[in-house]
């Protein structure tokens, strides 16, 4: 291994899109193909929110900084026209902005690598901030209780570790009595669930010191606050076998306290994305058996405040999701609920009507859908004004308004792109095995990438998404436009198990991993196979999480792949039962046993059972911090492979987690990418970033 990657110069002015100095009108022949350092060049618009006037929209901007090696957001605001842009923010990560009833004030959270998360308020629009709340351990997300309090979801310690400094705890032993003692990205969670704190803000009556309301000690996940700001409807781990389950209930609060908490739901469920209508209605993502083996599709779900029960809203077999981006990504309407809707490689805005007697052919409303994806909205109280973070196959996510005629608001990455040569995505259908129709994307190299072979081919990949309920789709993926920028063409579908499609098609591959899924994945590639422009003789695999699985599971069936990347993967279900964050009921659902009821039917369907078959160049990839799929996958894998006198080699990112290629350090991002595409280019024939890793 070399030293790690030169970064690019940081930004004289990080909050602004960054030009890499061609005008915008550049020609498409002076256009260069991208490569790893522009990471740090784009601009993300992540969380929107509007004003309760509908006359300005506040957002996130987000980028991996050069200066910092860090990931940072700031906040901006923009008339709903587009109009006096302006930045509102120039903290390390400003975010979850949300503004006071009135209007007359913006929440928001401000954290710092090794700092405090702090609570802010913004006036509006003058803009003085004040800091109202310090949160040791962090903070998710907040919403408005009224006026002059704030109510915040943050992990607290025991009384007896707040005086604590962390190299002290570090020291001390754990006492662990649950499984669920860790969760990717936030460590050691065992005695630092997530609650609920009100936060009064600077001259109210309320204490500025937070105050815990709701059910001491359990895990809260997810809350919404009555129009009135007098209840809580909360997310909430309190079942004795949650750990075992991953299940949660729904609960309702009185804010002062002056009543016990009550239940609003009847069993155990998936209880996400709480939406408190107006009209006095909760709605909910989740699903009323937590109990059956599979994937479960998330529904909408009406939970009544005043009469526990819950009331499904017709969806017509759609996957709904309240964000991709972790920002606001549900609203109320009247009489209904806007929601995103996940189908066919897109997310679209849904009206969701609030009257569970009509059918579903009437029930649900497309707002909005187009040939981009949508990764966070909000809307007026009217519904007539909606703005969203958008994103295509070319361009991140902007900021959008999508009620009429669909019209880009900002364009933070302009400059940036008029520099660049991106490939181009199309859509196909393969056919599997089976006759099973598979949706998939094909994306080939920009003119200005390096020139095919003579005989006109390229090499090629396949690449294989995570999940496996996850869709590939028209959003902008940096993992494409690297490897069409180095020369090959790439496919990448949405095999059974994906998103989009229906829970029959999600639910397809439960307890039965590497059969259908694997004939649909062995279908794209054939579909590679087939075409002109493709050497099919030089064609690789890859992905991660799920898709490390299945690469694992394809060079172990089928020969004539040249080369894997296996990446944040799952190879021994046997394994995970006992050391991921989410294994032990995740990965009942998943194989359809446990291994202690078919330990045959777990071993079968993990890749590293079939490893003595891998004889094509493997690389594996994992981060030392990844709790999802612990890195003993990776040991485990690579021991094999190795053992079996297979070509293999292992990296291990220091100081990374499960979400190393989407939100790690920029340096580990480029450097990624560079070993990445060396070792493809060695094994398949393709260009690289100029290094010298492997």
């Amino acid at each position: 291994m070399t030293a790690a990657p030169k970064l690019p110069p940081a930004d004289e002015h990080p909050e602004e899109p960054v030009s890499d100095a061609r005008p915008s009108t550049t020609t498409a022949t002076a256009r260069r193909p991208i490569e790893p350092a522009d990471l740090c060049r784009l601009r993300t618009v992540g969380t929107v929110q509007l004003h309760p006037s509908a006359t300005d929209v506040v957002y996130t901007v987000t980028w991996p900084d050069a200066e910092t090696d860090a990931n940072r957001s700031v906040l901006y605001a923009s008339s709903v026209d587009g109009s006096d842009r302006r930045q509102l923010t120039h903290g390390h990560r400003d975010g979850a902005p949300r503004f006071s009833p009135d209007g007359s004030q913006l929440a928001f959270l401000r954290s710092a690598p090794k700092q405090p998360t702090r609570v802010m308020v913004l006036s509006w629009p003058v803009g003085e901030i004040t800091e109202v709340a310090t949160l040791a351990d962090g903070a998710s997300e907040l919403q408005w209780l009224g006026p002059d309090r704030l109510l915040v979801l943050a992990p607290q310690r025991p009384e007896d570790q707040r005086d604590v400094d962390d190299d002290e705890l570090a020291r001390r032993p754990r006492i662990l009595t649950t499984i669920d003692y860790r969760f990717n990205g936030r460590g050691w969670i065992h005695d630092r669930p997530g609650q609920l704190l009100v936060v009064g803000l600077p001259g109210s009556a309320i204490p500025s010191e937070p105050t815990a309301i709701g059910l001491p000690g359990a895990d809260h996940e997810a809350f919404a606050v009555s129009p009135d700001g007098t209840q809580v409807a909360a997310a909430v781990a309190t079942d004795d076998d949650a750990d075992l389950t991953g299940a949660n209930h729904v609960w309702l609060y009185q804010v002062d306290g002056s009543e016990v908490p009550i239940r609003l739901t009847p069993q155990g469920g998936s209880w996400a994305s709480l939406v408190w209508h107006p009209d006095g209605a909760l709605v909910a993502t989740g699903h009323l058996d937590n109990t059956r083996i599979g994937f479960h599709r998330p529904h909408l779900l009406a939970l009544p405040p005043e009469a526990p029960a819950v009331t499904p809203l017709p969806d017509q077999d759609l996957h709904v999701v309240p964000s991709m981006l972790g920002g606001r990504g549900t609203a109320p309407v009247p009489g209904g609920v806007l929601y995103p809707g996940v189908r066919r490689g897109r997310i679209a805005i849904d009206r969701h009507d609030l009257d569970p007697t009509l059918p579903a052919a009437e029930a649900r409303t497309v707002i909005h859908e187009g040939d981009h994806q949508v990764l966070a909205f909000d809307a007026s109280a009217d519904g007539s004004v909606i703005v969203a973070a958008v994103t295509s196959t070319t361009r991140p996510a902007e900021l959008w308004r999508l009620d009429g005629d669909p019209t880009v608001l900002t364009d933070f990455n302009e400059a940036v792109l008029a520099g660049l040569d991106l490939a181009e995505t199309t859509e196909v259908t393969v056919s599997s095995t089976d006759g099973a129709e598979v949706h998939a994307f094909v994306t080939v190299p920009p003119a200005s990438a390096p020139p095919p072979a003579a005989d006109g081919t390229r090499p090629a990949l396949v690449y294989v998404h995570g999940g496996p309920m996850f869709q590939y789709g028209i959003g902008f993926f940096d993992e494409f436009q690297m490897a069409a920028a180095c020369g090959y063409v790439v496919i990448g579908g949405n095999p059974r198990g994906s998103d989009g499609y229906g829970e029959a098609w999600a639910d397809a591959i439960t307890g039965d991993l590497g059969n259908r899924d694997w004939a649909d994945v062995s279908a794209l590639a054939d579909h590679l196979r087939a075409r002109d422009d493709v050497d099919d003789d030089r064609i690789g695999i890859g992905g991660g999480s799920y898709g490390g699985f299945m690469t694992g599971w394809a060079l172990s069936h089928d020969p004539r792949f040249k080369a894997g990347l296996i990446e944040r993967a799952v190879t021994s279900w046997n394994t995970m039962f006992g050391t991921s964050d989410i294994g032990t009921w995740f990965t009942a659902k998943t194989v359809g046993a446990t291994i202690e009821s078919d330990v045959d039917r777990v071993t079968r369907q993990s890749p590293l059972h079939h490893a003595d078959r891998i004889t094509a160049p493997t690389l594996i990839i994992h981060s030392e911090e990844d709790w999802r799929c612990p890195i003993e996958q990776a040991e485990q894998l690579f021991a094999a492979i190795r053992r079996n006198g297979g070509d293999v080699t292992l990296v291990r990112f220091p100081g990374e987690n499960h979400e190393l290629s989407r939100s790690g350090r920029l340096s580990h991002r480029i450097e990624r990418f560079q070993i990445i595409h060396e070792f493809f280019a060695t094994h398949l024939g393709g260009s690289d970033f100029g290094t010298d890793h492997l």
